[in-house]
């Protein structure tokens, strides 16, 4: 019996279990995946920890943090600098980056084809830089939206405060609506931009976030994380296991 899991934390939310298993029984595959409660005071415990797991699923607050704990880094990792999928194969650690792909995937999925569209990202975190990335390669023009700018030149920063330009899409890429987080609220925001498409990589087992139901109020097109999960998670899929799902 193989074992996976995801690790980070909050993590009783996750929703990596439920799709995982039905792909391991469809390829017949003997294998389980679980969730670990890990934080990031315990990276330094992070082998003897995940020793036993063939590969594990990395979500927050970790997808940074864990790059000096790892033997090297994928390109996909490397280029935005966050980690959410770590294969162990041969005792080597070695992260990936799904999340940008998976969130473009679940765009085309909607119907929105990322070339030439300009895109604005709330955040700066691992999940916003590998959404940032994927874009960029998929043809769009993304641009971070901050509270404060970073000095990086690797990014096109506009602060928040002083935005007031329109665009094709608009992207939750913070914590913001999750279980046990504040709300989404500066809906300002979708008013000015006006975009076509809002996609909140946040989502709630219990129905919609507040960001999707204003979105959807204002008559624009909804993604909710659910997809992206999905999405990069047939990604990290082939990695674990070789097998294009």
């Amino acid at each position: 019996m193989k074992r996976f899991a995801v690790i980070g934390s909050p993590i009783a939310h996750s929703k990596s279990p439920e799709i995982y298993a039905p792909l391991f029984e469809k390829y017949g595959i003997e294998a389980d995946f679980s969730k670990i409660l890990f934080d990031t005071d315990m990276l330094p415990d992070l082998r003897s920890i995940t020793a036993d797991l063939y590969g594990f699923a990395v979500t927050m607050p970790l997808k940074k943090a864990i790059i000096p704990y790892l033997d090297r880094l994928d390109g996909t990792a490397a280029d935005c600098g966050a980690v959410n999928i770590v294969s162990t194969a041969g005792g080597v650690y070695t992260g990936f980056n799904t999340d940008g792909d998976g969130l473009v995937d679940a765009l085309r999925e909607a119907g929105f084809d990322p070339e030439g569209k300009t895109a604005c990202i709330l955040g700066r975190g691992g999940a916003a830089g590998s959404t940032y990335r994927a874009l960029e390669r998929n043809g769009a023009k993304p641009m971070f939206l901050v509270r404060s700018l970073s000095g990086s030149t690797s990014f096109d920063e506009r602060l928040i405060t002083d935005f007031h330009e329109t665009a094709d899409l608009f992207i939750n890429a913070t914590p913001l609506g999750m279980k046990g987080r504040e709300d989404f609220s500066d809906f300002r925001l979708l008013d000015t931009i006006c975009p076509g498409l809002v996609f909140d990589i946040v989502y709630l087992e219990s129905g919609k976030t507040k960001l999707i139901s204003e979105a959807a109020m204002r008559g624009l097109g909804t993604v909710d994380g659910s997809r992206m999960l999905y999405m990069q998670a047939l990604r990290a899929f082939k990695i674990f296991t070789g097998f294009d799902a």
